[in-house]
This record gives C-alpha cells, structure tokens and sequence, in this order.
C-alpha cells in the first residue's frame, strides 16, 4: 500500500542562499545607482552643468542643459529601481524565513508571479538607464 501523505520537506539552506543571492543583486544596483548620481553630481558642479549653452531650452529646464537634466532622471530612476528591487528581496526574505511548517508544500515555497515580474521589470529598468547615462557622458 502506498502513503498519500505527503513527504514533510526540508528547506535546507534554501532561504539564506536565497537571502545571498538577492543581497549580491541589490549590492550590484547599488554600485549602478552610486555611479549614475556621481555622474549626475559631476554634471550639476562641473563640465555639463549651469546655464543651457545654446539647445534653447534654457527656459524651460530651469536654466540647466539637456545633459544634466538627462543624468537627473537617470539618477532618479536609478534610485527607484533600487528601492523596488529591495521591496521584493524583503518580500521573498521574509516568505523563505517564516519557517519550515508554511514551507512543507512545493506550493507554498514558489516565488509569486508579481515578484518575480516586478523585480525583473526592475533589473531591465536599470540597466536601461545605467546604458542612457553611459550615453549621456556618465
């Protein structure tokens, strides 16, 4: 006779390699983030920054090139791709730590579809702009 019961699963060091790994992702968008806001920062105080130098759209820009207001939002998407990124480590972190007895299932454990589509919309996001303010002379 064969047991319906289903086997009790051991996560093993599921969670923490996870916790790892989201940590290194997070680490790598930090490091993107920090470079893209010097750039900015380096735009704003020196070679780019100041006055529009004849793109006519002085007026509109606040007095700043195209340039800098480029790197600007770069910088401020740079820094909400973050931000989202570390809204779904916690998500996925807190789910893996809230111990074994949730976790017994297959189905418990898999990742949430919107986690998964929202940090990878993330990531694509990033590097999206790390390339625009690669191309706007970062």
């Amino acid at each position: 006779m064969a047991s319906s019961v289903a086997p009790v699963r051991d996560p093993g060091l599921q969670p923490e390699r996870t916790a790892l790994s989201w940590r290194r992702t997070i680490m790598s968008a930090v490091v993107a983030d920090l470079l893209i806001w010097r750039g900015w920062l380096q735009t704003l105080t020196g070679f780019g920054g100041g006055p529009d130098t004849g793109l006519g759209l002085g007026g509109a820009l606040g007095g700043y090139s195209a340039h800098v207001v480029g790197m600007g939002v770069c910088a401020a998407v740079a820094a909400l791709t973050t931000i989202v990124l570390v809204l779904c480590a916690a998500a996925r972190i807190r789910l893996l730590h809230s111990g074994v007895a949730p976790l017994e299932s297959e189905g418990h454990i898999a990742v949430p579809a919107l986690i998964v589509r929202t940090a990878s919309a993330a990531i694509v996001t990033l590097a999206a702009t790390t390339v625009c303010a690669l191309a706007l002379g970062m």
